[in-house]
């Protein structure tokens, strides 16, 4: 199976702009757990790149799925989620609202971003399905190579210093997937996958690193229709659509992009919920409600799928485009993530993956050449 290489990637430049969902989370399903540590949770992910003759049965499953509005037809359905599953659900110390004093600077941007390659596709997924090799649709995995189906929270960060992370920057050793796209029946991998961490909220001095073992799953591979799909799809100038653009030839494209945002409110208490969702929320009018203080990093997908004349033949493993949806544990070195978040979103500053803001050059860049955090002597 072969896959192109993902080449290097600028900070969000604006040509899709910033997309900052304001309100309740409007039934998105996105589950979020926590961890504290790095022994106490299990997750899972990715064994070997699939067989031919998997990728085949997965790619007409996906293909029944897409016709029939994208069920999930096929695939098991999880059962009563136990939020101790993964670990402990609730922190011994609750993690406080960051309190910032003084006029806020305007800017326009607040981010960094992770570029990274695709490692393997499996049928996995580590939150849903912990431990349970094969029993998803088929998913493309980026960032820790270890990830697979009886990974732990602690195995991905023994991992992650092991054998390391297909992302640019050697502290991110957080694991990444998103379902499989197909054209027909052969896997379509992106031509690029960005993953921008920025400011949910308008005060975005007050964003917080997330926790050291941190997952959460954003969008429904169960969704039935682009009604329901809160990212965006584009390609060339044919503007944001809900659904993939009909023919990318007529809007002067080649490469068709998603576009998905995570929730960035956090309760600061319970590392996960029964339904993995009541302890997270969209903002609301630009800040974080009572119930959901904490602000975190809002992460927004941009994958790029090398797209030729129309997309009538493409699909995901999921179903239909209004299934794409990506899950994510954290993993990054805190030292690393908590200097990148500090000079780049709380400093409101439009940063690379070596933490550099072209725009503020004599602001420097929190990694070195080798995307390492300089260590002091």
């Amino acid at each position: 199976m072969q896959r192109p290489d993902v080449p290097t990637s600028r900070p969000d430049d604006g040509a899709a702009p910033r997309h900052r969902r304001r309100g309740t989370w409007r039934g998105a399903a996105v589950l979020f757990t926590v961890t504290a540590g790095l022994v106490a949770a299990g997750l899972t992910a990715v064994a070997g790149p699939a067989s031919r003759s998997d990728a085949a049965a997965v790619s007409a499953s996906a293909s029944s799925q897409a016709a029939a509005g994208g069920s999930m037809t096929g695939h098991p359905t999880p059962g009563p989620q136990d939020p101790e599953a993964l670990g402990p659900s609730t922190l011994a110390t609750a993690v406080t609202p960051l309190v910032v004093t003084g006029e806020q600077a305007r800017r326009g941007f607040h981010e960094f971003q992770a570029d990274c390659t695709i490692t393997r596709h499996a049928a996995d997924d580590p939150i849903v399905f912990p431990g349970l090799p094969g029993a998803s649709h088929q998913h493309t995995f980026f960032g820790n190579r270890t990830t697979s189906a009886g990974s732990t929270v602690a195995s991905l960060a023994v991992g992650a210093g092991s054998a390391g992370t297909s992302c640019r920057a050697p502290g991110d050793g957080s694991a990444y997937w998103m379902p499989t796209m197909y054209a027909g029946s052969t896997v379509l991998d992106p031509k690029e996958v960005v993953v921008y961490y920025k400011s949910g909220v308008d005060d975005y001095r007050t964003v917080r690193p997330f926790p050291k073992g941190f997952r959460m799953i954003v969008g429904s591979p169960r969704y039935t229709s682009a009604a329901q799909f809160t990212g965006y799809w584009s390609c060339g100038n044919s503007g944001r659509r809900a659904d993939f653009v009909t023919d990318c030839s007529r809007t002067s494209g080649d490469r068709m992009a998603v576009r998905l945002t995570s929730p960035s409110c956090w309760d600061g208490v319970h590392l996960d919920s029964a339904d993995h969702v009541s302890h997270v929320a969209y903002p609301v009018k630009g800040a974080c409600p009572a119930d959901h203080p904490v602000a975190v990093p809002m992460l927004e997908f941009k994958v790029l799928y090398p797209i030729q004349g129309t997309t009538g033949a493409y699909s995901f493993a999921s179903g239909g485009s209004w299934t794409f949806h990506y899950d994510f544990v954290n993993l990054w070195d805190d030292a690393t993530l908590a200097a990148l978040v500090r000079h780049c979103v709380n400093g409101g500053l439009q940063c690379d993956a070596r933490g550099y803001d072209q725009h503020h050059a004599e602001l420097g860049a929190v990694l070195d050449q080798a995307y390492r955090l300089p260590r002091a002597a």
